[in-house]
């Protein structure tokens, strides 16, 4: 296994794991936010909004600057 299998692997497993917590979130009567609240309630404050903004950023810089 190389260094590539081994990353596409990881992202697979972070997104495998996300869907089953967005299931779960979805659930009547369940503790875990789903993601649209969740990013609902970070966007509320301006440091929450500077926050997304800079992911978006990095994530912009890191796999689509090409």
């Amino acid at each position: 296994m190389n260094a590539h299998d081994f990353t596409v692997i990881v992202y697979g497993g972070i997104a495998a794991v996300a869907f089953l917590l967005e299931l779960l979130g979805r659930r009547e009567g369940s503790r875990i936010p789903s993601l649209s609240t969740l990013f609902r309630n970070i966007m509320r404050t301006r440091p929450g909004r500077v926050g997304m903004t800079a992911g978006w950023a990095w994530l912009g810089l890191h796999f689509f600057a090409r």
